[in-house]
């Protein structure tokens, strides 16, 4: 009898103890479809919602860093920067537009010959300290050029309101001749806050110098009517989220977001992590269309506080029409640690109330074209609720790939190079084509070729072509796809990836190494 009773409870026991896996398995699965976060993060919400989120527990779930260990990145504030985003040696150019009055890259121009060009200055206003760049910043006029005397100007306030705007034919412009000339250092917690259409800026130097990481959060806020909005060739460090769009509302109208954006050829970086709780994601936008950003270099955004996550780029908030192209995002560029995501549209979600009713989308029919992604804990490219997004020829290297999340996410993908794999979860469908899927070093390595076998020093941001049999030639021709990373020109059937080769020497994306 006893040996029965025995069994019988043993029994019991396992039954009780499967029951609690399955339940426990069910409840995982549960939280993790319900938080729209990459598949490393969402764990993060949980132990938060738990109060659990002690650095003992985040630092135990962690990803290990991806950077090798000893590798050396040339300062991004070095003078006579070569390689990819702000650069001294970058001459002045004048902003172009479309047909709709929405500034552009000039690679567009060129391949789709739409330009429309602004009428000139109407006046130039020269500034030498921070009272008179104030001064000009509230009084300007359409067709204002207010140009920095080279210096230091320290501002000290909650935020620069911009309320007077430009026009398609005279934008107000605040620049300096040339950059490493003139330093901006914001003791603010918003920056330059634009509510108003056709402002640019460029040839800045844009360092946050608060105190409080809690403070410094932006160096630009563009909101409601900031419509037709460039900022080029600007160094923009040291804050939480460098640049942050979103819509606005007025009474109960429906909210209005910032038309037609411009990001191109700047860098955004931090020195080291934000000691903040506070979102930190480098170009952080809701509710923005067509917004566009091109030729930047976007490093070391780092989160030191509570969910320890952190984006590098992210469009959301029912956006349309955003472009990511030909930017360099590395993860961890000098600092390591934390769980960093490279570029995203639908970033983690938007809550309810800042949406319209009947928004079903994070984002619809975006970008994303030859961008080179490295070292990032997880995925190189983040799509949540992401509908018809075209994603052609980007190089992801020591990243946890591409994530296609949600039965909202639509993606074609094709002729990108990348370490890692290509996900759906959650019902997020993907159409792949002509992708070159392989690990970092090749696996087995006498078998099967990596990253290490076709480049020099892919670590070291070198993707000069070593063996090219996989990746010249080997790509689909598409309509979009006019330039490459470095700005020269595709033909014929494109190289696999972020670089075409043939008989063009690739660029360095960080410049000539010492």
């Amino acid at each position: 009898m006893k040996k029965h009773f025995n069994l019988a409870r043993n029994l019991l026991a396992l039954v009780t103890l499967l029951s609690l896996i399955g339940g426990s398995y069910i409840a995982f699965t549960f939280i993790a479809k319900n938080y729209a976060l990459p598949p490393r993060l969402f764990m993060f919400k949980i132990l938060k919602k738990a109060g659990m989120e002690s650095n003992v527990i985040t630092r135990a779930l962690t990803p290990p860093s991806l950077r090798p260990e000893g590798l050396v990145f040339p300062a991004l504030d070095k003078p006579g920067w070569q390689g990819h985003g702000a650069r001294e040696d970058r001459k002045p150019a004048p902003v172009n537009y479309d047909s709709a009055g929405r500034p552009v890259p000039l690679s567009w121009i060129k391949n789709k010959d739409i330009a429309i060009s602004p009428d000139g200055a109407s006046r130039i206003v020269p500034v030498q300290n921070s009272e008179e760049l104030l001064h000009a910043v509230r009084q300007a006029l359409p067709g204002d050029i207010v140009t920095l005397n080279p210096g230091t100007y320290a501002i000290k306030r909650r935020g620069i309101y911009v309320a007077s705007g430009g026009t398609l034919k005279q934008p107000i412009t605040v620049r300096a001749e040339r950059l490493g000339d003139v330093f901006l250092e914001l003791d603010t917690l918003e920056g330059f806050v634009v509510n108003s259409p056709y402002w640019i800026f460029e040839n800045l130097d844009i360092k946050g110098v608060c105190n409080n990481d809690d403070d410094c959060e932006h160096a630009f806020h563009l909101v409601g009517e900031g419509h037709g909005f460039v900022l080029r060739n600007s160094r923009i460090h040291e804050f939480s989220s460098p640049f942050k769009a979103n819509r606005f509302r007025i009474d109960d109208a429906p909210r209005i977001g910032p038309e037609g954006v411009l990001l191109e050829g700047n860098s955004f970086y931090n020195t080291r992590a934000r000691q903040t709780s506070k979102p930190v994601t480098f170009i952080d936008v809701v509710g923005s269309n067509h917004f566009i950003l091109s030729n930047n270099l976007i490093a070391d955004f780092q989160k030191a506080h509570e969910d320890h996550i952190s984006y590098g780029a992210q469009i959301k908030g029912n956006s349309t029409h955003g472009v990511f192209e030909k930017n360099l995002v590395v993860c961890e560029y000098e600092t390591t640690g934390g769980v960093r995501v490279g570029l995203s549209f639908g970033g983690g979600g938007t809550d309810r109330k800042f949406l319209e009713p009947g928004d079903v989308y994070e984002h619809s029919k975006g970008i994303v074209r030859n961008n080179i992604v490295m070292f990032c804990s997880d995925v190189g490219l983040y799509l949540n609720k992401a509908h018809e997004t075209q994603v052609f020829n980007n190089t992801f290297y020591a990243t946890n790939g591409i994530d296609v999340r949600f039965p909202e996410s639509t993606a074609l993908i094709v002729n990108n190079l990348l370490s890692g794999n290509i996900w759906s979860r959650n019902g997020g469908t993907s159409i792949r084509r002509n992708n070159l899927i392989r690990d970092i070093n090749g696996w087995p390595l006498s078998f099967r070729q990596g990253f290490k076998d076709w480049f020099f020093d892919p670590a070291g941001a070198d993707f000069g072509l070593k063996n090219g049999e996989k990746i010249v030639n080997k790509g689909e021709a598409a309509s979009l796809l006019w330039e490459d990373f470095c700005g020269n020109q595709r033909n014929g059937l494109p190289d696999i990836g972020a670089i075409e080769y043939g008989t063009i020497k690739p660029c360095r994306p960080l410049g000539e190494r010492e």
